[in-house]
């Protein structure tokens, strides 16, 4: 289980605070989750897919040698076999 120390603060017009307090009753979740939820979703997950991206990027730029997928799955298996 996450234990949760930071806090952040923000401040939301009546609408958005009764909209948002309306969902929590709802979803039967208090505000912070769905708060916290909407973080991750939006701005975490975009922040990861990003760093996957350029992490494949910088791999195919390595422009390896590559094998046939036989070669390269025996290889693989003579490897873990090899220790």
């Amino acid at each position: 289980m996450r234990i949760y120390t930071q806090r952040a603060q923000t401040v939301l017009t009546t609408e958005q605070y009764a909209l948002l307090r309306q969902l929590s009753k709802e979803q039967k979740k208090p505000v912070s989750v769905l708060i916290r939820e909407a973080v991750e979703r939006v701005y975490f997950k975009q922040a990861a897919l990003q760093r996957r991206r350029a992490a494949l990027k910088n791999l195919l730029s390595l422009d390896a040698p590559v094998a046939d997928w036989e070669q390269m799955e025996e290889e693989i298996i003579k490897g873990a076999l090899d220790e």
